[in-house]
């Protein structure tokens, strides 16, 4: 079973940073699977929405792990990959403005500034 659920952002994600992001915080002993949009997008703030699945938040308050997850969104976010035909056609891949992890029912856990965003 999925610890945390990506939430698809096709205006700043494309399928391979989905897929990178998947496998990035595998390394980290998580198990992601992609979801369509929960959250309502901000209008000038892009945020990149993680839904954890256990009851048990203990694991994904914890700071070095939190901090990880920033390094891995950063990791895929700063790789460059090309634009237009075979490419990327994502409008505006850019880095989050922060990253929000929340729960099984939607409360926000964690929310966590993504250094070096615009």
């Amino acid at each position: 079973m999925a610890h945390l659920l990506i939430e698809e952002n096709f205006r700043h994600l494309d399928g391979e940073d989905v897929g990178d992001l998947i496998e990035g915080l595998s390394g980290l002993g998580l198990r992601a699977e992609p979801t369509q949009p929960r959250t309502s997008p901000g209008r000038h703030t892009w945020v990149l929405v993680l839904h954890w699945l256990r009851d048990d938040v203990t694991p994904i308050t914890d700071d070095s792990l939190v901090a990880s997850v920033v390094d891995a969104v950063r990791g895929v976010l700063l790789k460059e990959h090309p634009a237009g035909p075979g490419g990327t056609r994502v409008q505006e891949r850019t880095l989050p403005a922060r990253i929000d992890i929340r729960g099984r029912s939607g409360e926000l856990i964690r929310s966590v500034a993504v250094p070096g965003a615009v």
